[in-house]
């Protein structure tokens, strides 16, 4: 077996496991597989794998100015970030930047 067909085997073996309501020792036992080898592919596929990165909510707090000829909304983050926009520009163009943030 080449190394990525194993990798995959592996991948797929690993996943039966966890899928199932059985215990490691109880799989490897009811599928014939030897528990020290099924422990060594899973440290080495866990450690091929990079850690996801966790995701993290910013609050921020939207800051309107009474409406003048030439007001601003600023936006500031917790972090100190501070974002002046016109309040004359449109929400669609506001909505989708602060998609991107």
């Amino acid at each position: 077996m080449k190394k990525q067909q194993k990798i995959k085997y592996w991948q797929a073996i690993i996943e039966q496991q966890q899928s199932s309501a059985l215990t490691t020792i109880q799989f490897c036992r009811d599928n014939n597989i030897n528990p020290s080898t099924f422990y060594a592919w899973r440290k080495r596929l866990a450690s091929e794998i990079p850690p996801a990165k966790k995701q993290q909510v910013i609050p921020f707090v939207i800051h309107e100015q009474a409406f003048t000829q030439s007001s601003m909304i600023k936006l500031t983050t917790p972090n100190g970030y501070q974002l002046d926009f016109e309040s004359t520009l449109a929400h669609q163009a506001l909505a989708k930047l602060l998609s991107v943030l």
